[in-house]
């Protein structure tokens, strides 16, 4: 009798432990909501990325897919006949790759094949800068990620418009319509990266 009073009684307690437990943390979460998130449709629009494989400034094949599943990858175009020494997206990028080398994003820029005065330069990049030999024309990388206006077979290529793409480690990149979506703003982008605020 002594004994199953004595369960009783423990029963009890630990009934009114949980029961103070369960009525506090109820009481907690009241008073310290849960920071809603705005989620739009924009921001679900992830699709894959266009594949590519084209030759870096070494004229070694670089694929795309390569990269997937080991890097977040940012992919920037640049335009056609730019100098690289005055694109500041290329500079900011130079300057802070092993940075963002290191926090696991891998870097490439690409554009038309460079002029002959901007090819050795091109090596003293630590990123590789791929060449669209076919920018422009249907199934080119340039035109995949919506970077040309229109088809312009002549053998310069289209024109390339500056961009820039995070590709995450899944392989999914912002869309927006027929196309990836780019950043708003490359250089914001970066620094955002090197924080770690993306």
């Amino acid at each position: 009798m002594i004994q199953t009073c004595i369960i009783m009684k423990t029963r009890f307690l630990v009934f009114a432990i949980v029961l103070t437990l369960v009525a506090g943390l109820t009481v907690w979460r009241a008073r310290n909501p849960r920071t809603k998130t705005d989620v739009s449709l924009k921001s679900l629009d992830q699709r894959p990325a266009p594949e590519f494989q084209l030759l870096d400034q070494n004229s070694r094949p670089i694929q795309l897919k390569g990269y997937v599943g080991r890097y977040r990858v940012l992919v920037y175009f640049f335009a056609s006949g730019q100098t690289l020494d005055a694109d500041p997206v290329l500079l900011r990028l130079r300057e802070v790759y092993p940075t963002l080398k290191r926090s696991g994003v891998m870097a490439f820029a690409i554009s038309s094949p460079l002029g002959p005065l901007e090819k050795p330069k091109a090596v003293s990049f630590p990123f590789p800068i791929l060449r669209d030999t076919v920018a422009g024309q249907p199934g080119s990388c340039s035109t995949l990620w919506g970077r040309t206006q229109g088809t312009q077979p002549s053998s310069a290529g289209a024109k390339i418009q500056p961009a820039a793409f995070l590709v995450e480690g899944t392989g999914l990149v912002n869309w927006n319509g027929d196309f990836p979506k780019p950043a708003d703003d490359a250089i914001d982008l970066i620094n955002a990266l090197v924080s770690g605020q993306r």
